[in-house]
Order: structure tokens, then C-alpha cells, then sequence
């Protein structure tokens, strides 16, 4: 048998059986929250392998075993989002709602995301952090996430439900107000992640809304 043969040969008894492999994909989402949790307590340049590890007794030597660094790990978090948000913005395609019901149901999603999945912290923020392929991944994932905001403002506009505005910059007000969540929600608030964005939602239909004969004004 060549060396090649034998190479492959050794890579195929070492990959790892659908049981091990299924382990491997519950343990790194366990690794995923728990850094989610560290992240949020600490913020992610405050926080260490070690302060990931410690949360589920785990060693640092462990966590190295299915994570290169904090920043594959801060990647694979911004995936996880994105993921969420694209997948709520196909649900709410798929139920072929009028574009007013189908932004305020996709922003409450979006809210609800951000507190799920990034428990509150301003991790939607440290982009920043990641290195230029990992961001250059995100920024696409986005963009996909925007396409679908600003195509439900401007069937909004076309269908005389939204005020004429600037789809672009307002699809950046949406995202800059609920990414910044972060920065100040707490679960211990008094005010349920829902409620939230529910009442992010009536400020921008509100604001969206055509306005009187004669006012022009374009956000």
C-alpha cells in the first residue's frame, strides 16, 4: 500500500464515530453559553479562557481541545445570532404578512435574539475583536439579515404604509438601537426582553408612519 494509502487509511479509523461527534457538538455549545454567560459578566477583553473553563469545571487544557482561542469562540457566537435572525427573518417571509406587521414581528424577534442569545451582553458590538476572515464572515451574514430589513421598509414605502425615508440609514437606526441592548440591559430589570421589543417596535412603526399633508421631512 503507498504512503498516501496508509495515510488515509489512518485518517479514516481516527474519524470520530456519530456518537462521539454528536458529544463534541453538546460539549461546544455548552462551551458557547458558558462563554456567552463569561462574556456578559466580564465583557469580552475582560474575560479568559479560564474564566470560560471555570463555569463548567472544565481546564483550560480541555477548552483548548475544542476551541483554538477566545476569538474562534467569539466567532462561532456572532454565527449563532446571525443564524437565529436569518432564520427569523425566513419565518417571517414565509408567513406572507403585510411589510408594517412583518417589521414589527421580525423586530421583536431581533430583540428577543439578542437577549437569548447573547444574554444581554454587547456582544453584537466586539465585530471589532474578530480576526479579518471571521469578520469578513459576519459582515456577509449581515448584510444577508439587512437585505431583508430594507426590502420591508421599501414594500412598506410602496404600499403607502411607511413614510418615504432612507431604507439604508434606517435599517442602521434599527440595528445601532437593538444591538445596543447590551449596554444596558439586565435580566433583572423590570421589563421583559417581549415588552421590549414590542415597544422598539412601536417607536419605529410610529415612526414610519405617513406623516400630515405637507411635512416632507426624510429620516
Amino acid at each position: 500500500m503507498s504512503k498516501e494509502g496508509r495515510t488515509a487509511r489512518r485518517s479514516e479509523t481516527r474519524r470520530p464515530t456519530p456518537h462521539v461527534e454528536r458529544k463534541r457538538r453538546h460539549k461546544r455549545a455548552l462551551i458557547l453559553e458558558s462563554a456567552v454567560h463569561a462574556f456578559a459578566a466580564r465583557g469580552f477583553y475582560g474575560t479568559s479562557m479560564d474564566d470560560i473553563a471555570e463555569e463548567l469545571k472544565l481546564t483550560r487544557g480541555s477548552l483548548y481541545y475544542y476551541f483554538r482561542d477566545k476569538e474562534e469562540i467569539l466567532a462561532l457566537c456572532h454565527a449563532a445570532a446571525l443564524d437565529a435572525v436569518l432564520e427569523a427573518a425566513e419565518r417571517v417571509r414565509a408567513a406572507k404578512l403585510r411589510p408594517d406587521e412583518a417589521l414589527r414581528r421580525l423586530i421583536v424577534e431581533h430583540v428577543l435574539i439578542q437577549v437569548d442569545k447573547f444574554h444581554g451582553t454587547a456582544l453584537a458590538l466586539e465585530i471589532d475583536a474578530l480576526q479579518p476572515a471571521a469578520r469578513a464572515a459576519v459582515v456577509v451574514a449581515r448584510d444577508r439579515y439587512e437585505r431583508v430589513m430594507r426590502d420591508l421598509l421599501a414594500d412598506g414605502i410602496g404600499a403607502g404604509l411607511f413614510r418615504t425615508v432612507n431604507v439604508k440609514l434606517t435599517t442602521f437606526a434599527i440595528f445601532g438601537a437593538i444591538n445596543w441592548i447590551g449596554r444596558w440591559y439586565r435580566a433583572s430589570g423590570s421589563t421583559s426582553p417581549r415588552d421590549i421589543g414590542e415597544r422598539f417596535a412601536d417607536l419605529f412603526l410610529e415612526a414610519l408612519w405617513p406623516r400630515p399633508a405637507g411635512v416632507t421631512k426624510v429620516l
